[in-house]
């Protein structure tokens, strides 16, 4: 079943609920006036469809009356989605949905966005693979791109679930062009023709990933492995051919180790799935928590229920030990450092004076016999974004609502070595590079600390606030921020050597892959792009 709306997206101030709005809808009272999206939502529910395929051309609210105050977008991607449902919608929350030139008054044109889904699917240019049949995916992928070529500032946004990729229609297929048998007068013959030069790998590509936002590309074991959501997209390196599609039950970050990735299944059970053929590999019978695993030499280290922290060999698929922290953790995985296992827990004891009741967090460590060996007290609220090295643990600290410090302390006995009170929050995790230790603020400051000391090497100033961490290669540190800039720096000096245009995909906690004098990225459309370290 395919539904078609094309009107404007109404968000009420109340409720927040979202609503389609009809030729008399009152923007004041769309409850009284409009068509609410949790209605057609039931609607689809009860429809005998197996698949419903939902396209929604609409902007959010604040547009709806010139000057409204309030431009609160309407999640429809979000609203009707649900198991066999897909959605896609003509722009992300904060974009216009553009209409066409309406100078016309008998002849009105196409909104921006239906147009280039008329025109894939009337050309046949949407069957991007050219078997005949244009899927959800193609047609999503076709109506982005033209969209971005014809220079339309709007991205469209995909939602729900599906288990498979739905046809949507029917076209002829397209044959390549085959080399006549009979060779010209002018035309040399297989025996005398030169030897076709060798094919030189391209610099610079780009190839449809995710459907949408989604996490930095982490590069594995010859496949590059996109993560959104609750699926993993893998790709070839070499080929850029995609794998089959790896489901999770939990949204949370897999761990990877050996071809195959881990993570909690069915109840929660370790799961481990091959990353080229999808297909479920023997893994320990062990519960653990989803997004809080990590592998170390050959060892996953997993946070099970109640407190539990497990240590799995992943070549023999046993239990090396198990230890009960006796509080719970919070949402970092287990890092490992001198011979130590780092986690992070919470106490029952709150901070003295702090508005968050709910418990102080405190760094557990254990040694590699499972027994404990020392725990630091934080001044004020951890924050799950760390970096931990076989030289320090760099935590970054909440001490007031607008005060935060980073602070360098030893792994073997958890000693303080430094700390470094920031001028504004952090945007993104830290990073180290070269002897440094690298952040973002909110306030656009790219900072560099001395690794070793804390003091300040450097700061710089980016266009906007950073979207994931920082990263480096060889001499050479990379940002991303909200201005859809990518620029590299001078590690040893923050200078500004080279930008180019292009909006990542935020990622908090991860960052680009580096690797054979590329960059590969997740752009906020969910596509990988490879580009040379130079940014040409």
């Amino acid at each position: 079943m395919l539904l078609y709306f094309s009107c404007h997206g109404v968000v009420s101030e109340r409720s927040e609920k979202l609503y389609f709005a009809v030729g008399n809808t009152d923007p004041d009272r769309p409850a009284h006036s409009a068509i609410s999206a949790s209605f057609v939502h039931d609607v689809m529910g009860e429809c005998r469809a197996r698949s419903i395929v939902a396209l929604v051309d609409c902007c959010f609210s604040g547009l709806f009356i010139p000057g409204a105050k309030g431009a609160v977008p309407a999640g429809f991607e979000k609203a009707l989605a649900g198991q066999g449902n897909v959605i896609i919608t003509a722009g992300s929350r904060g974009e216009l949905a553009w209409e066409g030139d309406h100078s016309g008054a008998e002849t009105p044109a196409l909104s921006r966005f239906t147009e280039m889904i008329v025109e894939g699917l009337r050309s046949g240019d949407a069957d991007l693979n050219g078997d005949g049949l244009i899927t959800v995916h193609e047609l999503f992928r076709y109506t982005s791109e033209r969209l971005y070529e014809e220079g339309i500032e709007q991205t469209p946004r995909m939602g729900g679930e599906m288990q498979y990729d739905i046809a949507l229609a029917r076209v002829k297929k397209k044959h390549r062009q085959q080399r006549s048998r009979a060779a010209g007068k002018d035309e040399p013959s297989r025996r005398t023709a030169a030897p076709r030069p060798r094919r030189q790998p391209e610099v610079s590509w780009r190839v449809s990933a995710a459907s949408g936002p989604a996490r930095q590309p982490v590069l594995f074991d010859g496949t590059f492995i996109v993560h959104e959501n609750y699926r993993l997209h893998v790709l070839d390196t070499e080929s850029r051919r995609r794998y089959p599609l790896i489901q999770m039950k939990y949204p949370g970050s897999p761990a990877f180790h050996g071809g195959a990735a881990h993570f909690p299944g069915q109840d929660r059970w370790l799961q481990s799935v091959d990353l080229r053929t999808g297909r479920r590999r023997r893994s320990a019978q062990v519960q653990v928590c989803d997004g809080l695993l990590n592998v170390c030499a050959d060892v996953l280290y997993a946070f099970g229920p109640e407190g539990l922290v497990h240590s799995i060999d992943l070549l023999s698929n046993e239990i090396r030990w198990s230890s009960r922290l006796g509080q719970p953790v919070v949402g970092c995985a287990p890092e490992v450092a001198a011979g130590h296992v780092i986690v992070m827990t919470e106490r029952s004891r709150p901070l003295a004076g702090a508005a968050n009741r709910n418990g102080r967090r405190v760094l557990a460590v254990l040694d590699a016999t499972a027994l404990h060996s020392w725990t630091y007290d934080p001044e004020g609220q951890l924050s799950p974004e760390w970096v931990v090295t076989d030289l320090s643990i760099y935590l970054v600290e909440q001490i007031e609502p607008t005060h935060q410090r980073i602070v360098a302390v030893d792994p073997t006995n958890g000693k303080t070595l430094w700390d470094f009170h920031t001028v504004g929050d952090l945007a993104a995790a830290p990073a180290t590079a070269n002897g440094l230790v690298i952040f973002g603020d909110v306030d656009n400051r790219l900072v560099a600390l001395d690794a070793r000391s804390g003091k300040l090497k450097w700061e710089s100033k980016s266009k906007g606030r950073v979207l994931t961490r920082p990263f480096a290669a060889d001499d050479t540190l990379f940002t991303a921020d909200r201005a859809g800039i990518l620029t590299a720096w001078r590690l040893s000096g923050g200078q500004k050597r080279r930008s180019r245009d292009l909006l990542l995909s935020p990622d908090r906690q991860g960052r680009p892959a580096a690797g054979h004098d590329r960059l590969y990225l997740t752009d906020s459309r969910g596509d990988i792009h490879a580009l040379p370290t130079t940014l040409r």
